[in-house]
């Protein structure tokens, strides 16, 4: 990987919670923001916001979602530069839930709502297209025979999948560029390249009135694809380069934003300043919020359960927004909480399974350091349940360098490692004691509603 240094102690205040945890709070509130957005269309038909708008609130929400992958994957390869590792921890976190729901749409579900008899809906070619079609990602596939025909927003069973594809497509081009070198301080530029061609391809999309409709890749829609990506750069830019993170930079960034007139140069900068912001909010969360790791760590199923829930409650004769909130909100919460222990923790655990490479202990916990400060190097005698993903949390004695200052440039995992690939011995210069494991850093990303089917 390239010149590495040893990690140090950085300055990360005792009022702020690791990293991580901050993270899993802003996809868990991000995942709820879900279901409020999709609770007006759903019950009427049409859209939030006007469709002429330039700039759709809901479109900053899913930047900063993917800015967030982008920086905490791009921490996972930097403790683990392990290919195979790295694309199975990918695997096995993007996948199985949204498997478990599109198996749980399509033969559970499906049957129940269908307006099919049993045995026609069974049989139908369309059912089984969208389990086969969903199980390879890039062909996703919203409709199920019969199902929700009634409903408003007809025909959609779960519209929340759309942007899976693209963050698959994100994680891929990701894995091109470290496998390329861009984890590595000499070749680090690749990734700002990259960043560079994306922005201009995203504003070419943007100001060209044809080329909005340059068409998909299988099932995955160009333009909006690219400007995500743009946003899951700007993360792998601020992991790589160690950019400061700084809470009055970020909220100068967003009054600028809100400041500016609505136009196509405003969405450029959502994607800046939102992508930013969220990373700095998730390293400066209040540790007075931290909670339970499992309170916050069903965000992914949230997010994917939320759509087909909402179709439900719409189905059984809600038709009032607000009151769609109060509904399926904390069905979701309840059902994405058991998807995390009973389909995502379990799951994620089978990488302990891939073999090769050398472990964190072997390799030091070393980090290449890049505009900011090193990571910290874990203890001689740290105390872990052994268990990768366990979060270590500071006790007494506080280390005497940690101060209050205003601006950090600690990253996630600086205190507790990314989620997928922390090593069984716990980061940090003082004795610790494990907590309950911390949330993947994939998680849902906030999806504008796909389009309804077009009448036949």
């Amino acid at each position: 990987m390239g010149e590495r240094v040893p990690r140090v102690d950085h300055a990360h205040p005792e009022y702020f919670a690791e990293p991580n945890h901050g993270f899993a709070w802003i996809r868990m509130i991000g995942a709820l923001i879900v279901i409020y957005g999709h609770s007006y269309p759903l019950v009427s038909g049409n859209d939030m916001f006007p469709p002429e708008w330039p700039v759709q609130p809901d479109h900053g929400v899913l930047m900063g979602f993917f800015a967030m992958s982008g920086f905490q994957i791009t921490e996972s390869w930097m403790r683990d530069p392990h290919p195979l590792r790295f694309a199975v921890k990918r695997v096995l976190r993007l996948w199985p839930p949204m498997l478990t729901v599109s198996l749980a749409c399509a033969l559970v579900i499906g049957p129940l709502v269908t307006t099919l008899a049993v045995g026609e809906y069974f049989t139908a070619h369309g059912t089984w297209a969208y389990v086969v079609n969903n199980a390879g990602m890039l062909t996703l596939e919203h409709h199920l025979p019969g199902v929700f025909t009634a409903n408003p927003w007809h025909g959609t069973i779960n519209g929340s999948l759309w942007t899976l594809p693209m963050e698959l497509l994100a994680y891929a081009g990701l894995f091109v560029l470290l496998l390329m070198g861009a984890g590595r301080v000499r070749t680090r530029w690749l990734a700002v390249a990259a960043l560079v061609v994306l922005a201009v391809v995203d504003r070419w999309l943007e100001h060209d009135p044809g080329a909005n409709s340059a068409g998909s890749l299988l099932s995955v829609p160009l333009e909006p694809l690219i400007a995500f990506l743009v946003a899951f750069a700007i993360g792998v830019v601020l992991n790589l380069y160690r950019i400061p993170l700084s809470p009055l930079a970020a909220g100068a960034a967003l009054v600028a934003l809100f400041a500016m007139p609505m136009s196509t140069a405003t969405s450029f900068w959502m994607t800046l300043s939102v992508s930013y912001a969220v990373v700095v909010t998730g390293h400066f969360w209040p540790a007075r919020l931290r909670v339970p790791a499992v309170w916050v760590n069903g965000s992914y199923g949230v997010y994917v359960w939320g759509f087909p829930i909402q179709q439900l409650l719409v189905m059984a004769g809600v038709r009032n927004q607000w009151l769609m909130l109060a509904c399926a909100a904390p069905l979701a919460y309840v059902v994405g909480t058991l998807s995390w222990k009973f389909v995502e923790e379990p799951t994620m655990g089978l990488r302990h399974y891939v073999p090769g490479g050398r472990s964190t202990r072997e390799r030091g916990a070393e980090r290449v350091p890049g505009a900011g400060a090193a990571r910290p190097e874990a203890p001689t005698g740290a105390v872990s349940d052994g268990r990768e993903g366990a979060a270590p949390e500071v006790v007494e004695p506080e280390p005497s360098g940690r101060g209050k200052e205003p601006v950090s440039s600690a990253r996630a995992g600086d205190s507790e490692p990314a989620l997928d690939d922390r090593p069984t011995e716990p980061l940090g210069t003082t004795p610790i004691v494990p907590v309950e494991v911390a949330p993947d850093e994939t998680a849902p990303v906030l999806p504008r509603v796909p389009p309804r089917r077009q009448e036949e």
